[in-house]
């Protein structure tokens, strides 16, 4: 059996949102899993992978310079599972150096920038199991789970008209690095909190008391928790961006709004909707259960990559914003910034 090594963010180890595909991955290879917190990595987090080989190696989400990876381990095969929430762009030199990678997309969006951008490409649209349905939920309640703080209750409010809502089940747990926007007063009498469940199974059940959820972010690398609405036949509404409205078509199997400009929707006929997206995601849930075996063709395929060009591609936007392996000499770097620079792009701040 291969060994493959999963090098995934940390963050996920709480939300489990890549475990599917590590437990798809265990039945053909022999997985080790690593993660990281790209935002704190040192050349110490290391110890634990330092030295070891792997036939395959599978980033999922982070992107680490696979010149300072190859410092710590060695690797026959690359595969990069991109999310689009994270990598919406091939703006970085980075992807320089993932010109022998295979990259798995679960974003039409994205595959079609890495395809036009020169890639070796796959795309494969993942669809979670359907729920058990207890409830189709209240009509004029909705769930939101503020993850973070680019939308708020104070979207919601721009999109949906809140004297027609009788509750609002406001989930109290950001993300990383965002603050909870506390709702208005407007909203005060309708809301009740809820903070972290212990279970998923005890989330779905909450989560099934409203007939509409609020998807909780602008962009989306699959989208695991509107995704997971959807399977239990909740009426999504959500951003039109991917992953969202690769998913929801507008008013048959949720609702879009404009972020940028949000007006108040018409919330009709929700009880069809529901039924609608049911149906969607069993027919795709049906699919990916015959196609997601692709995946491991996809990981050992030869890359099919046009070096030009990606080249026209790759560029930097901004003067300030360098890559470890590509600096040239006259950056002066103290320690901390070549700690912080082995998995990230960060301001370069002193020159020479």
């Amino acid at each position: 059996m291969k060994k493959l090594l999963f090098i995934g963010h940390e963050f996920h180890k709480t939300t489990k949102s890549s475990y599917f595909m590590q437990e798809l991955l265990a039945e053909k290879y022999e997985i080790e899993s690593f993660y990281i917190d790209p935002y704190k990595i040192t050349d110490t987090d290391f110890a634990q992978i330092s030295g070891k080989t792997f036939d395959i190696l599978v980033l999922w989400q982070v992107m680490p310079s696979l010149m300072e990876l190859e410092k710590y381990i060695k690797f026959k095969t690359c595969a990069f599972f991109p999310m689009y929430d994270h990598t919406k762009t091939l703006n970085s030199p980075l992807w320089n150096e993932y010109k022998n990678c295979n990259i798995i997309n679960f974003s039409k969006a994205f595959h079609k920038t890495c395809k036009e951008g020169g890639l070796s490409s796959y795309y494969i649209q993942y669809f979670p199991k359907p729920a058990d349905i207890l409830d189709e939920g209240d009509e004029k309640s909705i769930f939101f789970w503020q993850r973070s703080d680019k939308i708020t209750t104070k979207t919601l409010e721009k999109v949906i008209d809140i004297k027609k809502i009788d509750k609002l089940y406001l989930h109290k747990n950001t993300d990383p690095k965002n603050k909870f926007i506390p709702p208005s007063k407007n909203l005060e009498s309708k809301v009740v909190y809820s903070s972290w469940f212990d279970t998923k199974d005890e989330m779905q059940k909450y989560i099934q008391k409203s007939a509409l959820y609020f998807a909780p972010r602008r962009y989306e690398g699959i989208g695991m928790s509107f995704l997971e609405a959807m399977a239990a036949g909740r009426c999504v509404i959500a951003p039109d961006y991917p992953t969202m409205n690769e998913y929801i078509k507008n008013r048959e199997t949720g609702f879009l709004y404009d972020y940028k400009r949000p007006e108040l929707l018409t919330l009709s006929n929700i009880r069809k909707i529901q039924k609608n997206t049911s149906e969607y995601i069993k027919q795709g849930y049906e699919k990916w259960e015959k196609e997601k075996y692709k995946i491991f063709e996809y990981i050992e395929s030869e890359p099919v990559t046009d070096t030009d060009l990606l080249n026209k591609h790759i560029f930097i936007r901004n003067e300030n914003i360098l890559l470890l392996g590509f600096l040239p000499a006259r950056i002066k770097e103290t320690h901390d910034e070549i700690n912080y620079k082995i998995f990230n792009l960060i301001p370069i701040k002193k020159y020479k």
